[in-house]
């Protein structure tokens, strides 16, 4: 075709910074917003981990996860962040009003070969010198935990 315009071109008419403009973590077809820790920003991470640990509080009741598994200090273990972060979505997309209805059992699916991995996660003991914070399910906010979310951490 003689329309056709050289990819050279085309990139070439973008606006100078359009990489910075795009969004980092737009919400995907069905709504929900996959949290990537390495370049979550620091003026997002408040919610982001206010969200998980409202739903990582939520989870440990429901399914009855002692702490040997998931700890009180969990926001301080890089890799069960991660694991808790994947389960959370996979929660969320199973539960989306858009699933054709098998979101549920899948979920469960995932959660049944995510929990033997989270013993791997975490060894039930913190080495690092973590203190003694209140139960993960506990309601109640520890002072460090308002300190920890001002930022991503995720580059550590």
């Amino acid at each position: 075709m003689t329309d056709d315009i050289p990819l050279d071109d085309l990139v070439a008419s973008l606006a100078e910074g359009w990489e910075d403009q795009a969004p980092r973590q737009s919400p995907g077809m069905l709504g929900i917003r996959v949290i990537n820790w390495r370049t979550l920003v620091d003026e997002d991470a408040p919610q982001v981990w206010a969200d998980l640990r409202s739903w990582v509080v939520w989870f440990t009741h429901r399914y009855n996860i002692a702490t040997r598994k998931i700890p009180p200090c969990w926001f301080k273990h890089g890799a069960l962040v991660e694991e808790l972060s994947a389960l959370h979505t996979a929660w969320l997309v199973s539960y989306d009003s858009l699933d054709a209805g098998y979101g549920p059992i899948g979920w469960h699916e995932r959660l049944a070969v995510a929990v033997p991995r989270l013993a791997t996660w975490y060894s039930g003991e913190c080495h690092n010198g973590h203190t003694e914070l209140p139960q993960t399910g506990n309601d109640n906010i520890p002072a460090e935990w308002a300190e920890w979310i001002r930022q991503s951490h995720g580059s550590g």
